[in-house]
């Protein structure tokens, strides 16, 4: 009988041995050292996101000031037309001095004196086509701003997708970091619940295995 609860004893000391092992399981270093990685490469990426969300704001900035510059320009085009216009209509209203000295005006180097009243009538439409050739070099050079304007704005514009493409690429980045985050807590938690079982049965055997060594130790000492 003394050697069945010797071998009792020896089964429930080797068992307690073995659960011993089991010891208090927290978060591990590894699993914190990568949390802590993915935590920073987040808040990284949001400053990213900031920095670009500044930078739209600008390029939008720079657009609203192209825009006015062309509504400007526009409208210049509108009030060459006008001047070229009304200044035709003048012309024809001239009288013979004022339509010399027009001429003079714009080549005082070739004077021209006392024209015929045949010729005129040539003069007034030469004169014209001059106040249409000055209108036509205006609106070119405003029209040519009006493109380089244009170019500038669809730069700008490819300027704001491209750094929405970017922003997009982030916020995925964003997501897959902390998809890995909840992805890495559900198997730690599953690691911790695994763990915490044992403990418990590890309690659990540890408090039936004291009664039994507690049992059996009083048992030896009466059987004296």
């Amino acid at each position: 009988m003394k050697k069945a609860v010797l071998l009792i004893l020896a089964v429930i000391v080797g068992a307690y041995i073995i659960f011993d092992k089991i010891s208090d399981a927290g978060l591990s270093k590894e699993f914190l050292q990568t949390q802590d990685s993915l935590i920073q490469a987040v808040d990284s990426m949001k400053l990213d996101l900031v920095q670009d969300s500044i930078k739209i704001d600008s390029l939008v900035l720079v657009d609203v000031q192209l825009q006015d510059k062309l509504a400007y320009a526009k409208s210049h085009v509108k009030t060459v037309t006008k001047y070229v216009d009304s200044s035709k209509t003048a012309i024809d209203n001239y009288n013979e001095q004022e339509l010399i000295s027009s001429f003079n005006t714009r080549y005082p180097a070739d004077t021209v004196t006392n024209p015929l009243p045949v010729a005129q009538p040539v003069l007034v439409a030469a004169a014209k086509d001059l106040v249409e050739l000055d209108g036509a070099k205006q609106i070119i050079t405003i029209k040519d701003s009006v493109i380089a304007l244009t170019e500038a704005r669809v730069t700008g514009k490819d300027s704001v997708i491209s750094v929405y493409i970017k922003k997009e690429g982030t916020y995925k980045n964003i997501m897959f970091n902390q998809d890995v985050q909840i992805k890495d807590w559900k198997n730690q938690y599953q690691q911790l619940f695994i763990t915490n079982q044992k403990l418990k049965f590890k309690n659990k055997i540890t408090k039936i295995g004291a009664g039994i060594v507690v049992g059996g130790l009083v048992y030896l000492m009466v059987a004296k």
